[in-house]
C-alpha cells in the first residue's frame, strides 16, 4: 500500500480521538467534520455506546479508528475482528489497533480476516506506548532501550502484513528505515505545547512540526480537542501548526 503522505491534506492526516462521553462526541463530531479527516474510538467511547456508534460514525460519512489494541490469542482476536467488521455501520472503519506483542500468529491471523472481510480496514500495531520509558520496559523484563523495542515490533509487525504501526514521534525515523517508505506511522500525544510535564501519563509527547518533520503519516489529537472550550478553535489552531511544516 502506498503511504498517503504525499499530497494529502493536513486534515486527513490528523486522527481526533473521542475518549469522551456519546454526548460529548456528537458534539464535537458536529462542530469539527469538516476539518477532522478520521475519528478515534477506543474503550472510554465505545463501553458507553456500544457498536451503534459505527452507525452514527457511517450517517455521517466520517472514518473511524478503532483503537481496541487488540491482544490475546489468535482464535479470539479472530473472532472479535469479525464480529467488530460485521457490526452495522463497520463501513466507517478505516482503521483497527492491535498490541504488537500479541505475536507474530496473532497478528498474521488478524490480517487473514480482515482480508477475508468485505469491508477491509487497515491494521495497525501497537509498539510501546507513549506512556512508558526504558525503566518501565526493564520492569517487565524487556533489556532494551524504547527505540530498540519500537524497531523491533515494527519489523515484526511488517512481516506479519500490517499496514503500519502506532509509535511516538521519536521513533519514525527509525521505522521508516528499518520498514520502508510504505509502511505507515501513526503518532499518538500530539499537542501544540508538547510539554511532557504537563502530561499525567504520556512521557514521549510532541507537536504536529516536529512529528511531520520526523515523516509520520497521521498524527493522534485527543486532549487538545477534546478537553478544549471550544475543540474547532483548538482543531484549527493544530490544522494551522501542522500545515505551516508541511510548507
Amino acid at each position: 500500500m502506498k503511504s498517503p503522505r504525499a499530497g494529502m491534506d493536513v486534515k486527513n492526516k490528523l486522527v481526533v480521538a473521542l475518549d469522551v462521553t456519546p454526548a460529548r462526541a456528537k458534539e464535537i463530531v458536529s462542530r469539527t467534520r469538516d476539518l477532522a479527516g478520521i475519528y478515534k474510538v477506543g474503550p472510554v467511547l465505545w463501553l458507553e455506546w456500544g457498536s451503534e456508534c459505527l452507525k452514527f460514525f457511517a450517517g455521517e460519512g466520517a472514518r473511524v479508528m478503532i483503537d481496541f489494541k487488540f491482544h490475546d490469542i489468535p482464535n479470539t482476536v479472530k473472532a472479535s475482528l469479525a464480529a467488530l467488521l460485521r457490526a452495522p455501520g463497520s463501513e466507517s472503519i478505516w482503521g483497527v489497533t492491535l498490541h504488537t506483542l500479541g505475536g507474530y500468529a496473532m497478528l498474521t491471523t488478524a490480517v487473514s480476516e480482515r482480508d477475508a472481510a468485505a469491508h477491509r480496514p487497515m491494521l495497525f500495531g501497537v509498539t510501546v506506548l507513549t506512556s512508558l520509558r526504558e525503566k518501565d520496559l526493564y520492569r517487565v523484563g524487556i533489556n532494551r532501550t524504547v527505540e530498540a523495542e519500537v524497531k523491533k515490533l515494527a519489523v515484526l509487525a511488517e512481516d506479519a502484513g500490517l499496514d503500519g504501526v502506532v509509535c511516538s514521534g521519536d521513533e519514525t525515523a527509525v521505522i521508516r528505515k528499518a520498514c520502508g517508505r510504505e509502511f505507515l506511522t501513526l503518532v499518538p500525544g500530539v499537542r501544540l505545547d508538547a510539554n511532557p510535564k504537563k502530561d499525567l501519563d504520556q512521557k514521549r509527547v510532541v507537536t504536529p512540526a516536529a512529528a511531520l518533520a520526523g515523516g509520520a503519516d497521521y498524527l493522534i489529537v485527543g486532549r487538545d480537542i477534546y478537553e478544549a472550550e471550544d475543540p474547532r478553535e483548538r482543531l484549527e489552531a493544530l490544522l494551522g501548526a501542522a500545515a505551516t511544516a508541511e510548507r
